[in-house]
């Protein structure tokens, strides 16, 4: 009966100790999201690398207004071109909306040609920027169907359903909705530019990695990485450095310069098999 006794107190210290250990390491998770909501450096090594093109194949990229393509994903295109990939940008708006049109597009180009795309890679559509929402959301449907279907692409990048601006998130229902009703498989790859979190911290930090913000990982879409080398660094640093009237502007100059990191980041998730 004392063995017996014993075995249970003991076992009921064992249970003690691990419902303690459980504690503290919830405690230290919760701590670390209120403090840090960023999934931490080393985490970098434990996300998949993005699938870029073979040689032939092509990338559609969606951007909505000039220099998203460069701050989200200027490394891909430019690997993606160095790989002799057929890369093309649609620019969905016309960045207009400080009366800045012609300038805007003229640094768009400028931009796009240091990532080694030829202005015949370009696509304008000319829609009002900030005012997406607004349009017909059947007619940009069936405009982005169009594009889809003319490039017939391998890979599609387009804003991630997370970013904050009306123009990213209106672009990025369209074309998910395209894909998932399309019966022809493509690899697409979401990225994210305007986001209170995302990239975090909000200053030029380029010897960090960009990872995403803990509450936008979810288990029907995980992230992969795209490492970069110091050549292509320094392009996009370029790139970025054309679009001088948003550099004029403390809060966009803080966007831009914190997308140049160690490596980019995209959502992936397999829409058909």
């Amino acid at each position: 009966m004392k063995k017996l006794l014993r075995k249970i107190k003991n076992s009921r210290k064992i249970q003690s100790f691990i419902l303690t250990i459980v504690l503290i390491i919830c405690a230290g998770i919760f701590w670390y999201i209120r403090t840090d909501p960023v999934m931490p450096q080393l985490t970098i090594y434990f996300l998949n690398d993005v699938k870029l093109p073979e040689k032939g194949q092509k990338v559609l990229v969606f951007s909505p207004h000039p220099d998203d393509e460069t701050i989200a994903c200027g490394g891909y295109i430019i690997e993606s071109v160095q790989r002799e990939a057929d890369v093309k940008i649609v620019l969905v708006t016309d960045g207009n909306k400080r009366s800045l049109k012609d300038l805007r597009y003229s640094e768009f180009e400028t931009a796009t040609s240091i990532l080694g795309l030829p202005v015949n890679n370009l696509i304008f559509l000319n829609y009002p920027d900030g005012k997406l929402a607004q349009q017909s959301q059947i007619e940009l449907e069936k405009v982005f169907q169009n594009q889809i279907d003319s490039h017939d692409p391998d890979i599609i990048l387009y804003p991630h359903p997370s970013d904050t601006h009306k123009d990213h998130i209106t672009i990025s229902k369209i074309v998910e909705k395209i894909l998932e009703q399309s019966p022809n498989k493509k690899i697409a790859y979401k990225y994210l530019v305007h986001h209170h979190l995302y990239p975090h911290p909000k200053k030029y930090a380029p010897d960090l990695y960009t990872l995403p913000p803990i509450r936008l990982i979810t288990f029907d879409g995980g992230w992969e990485r795209l490492m970069l080398s110091e050549e292509t660094i320094n392009l996009k640093l370029k790139a970025l450095e054309s679009y001088k009237s948003q550099l004029k502007n403390p809060l966009l100059k803080k966007l831009l310069e914190s997308s140049i990191r160690k490596n980019e980041l995209f959502a992936v998730e397999s829409l058909h098999d």
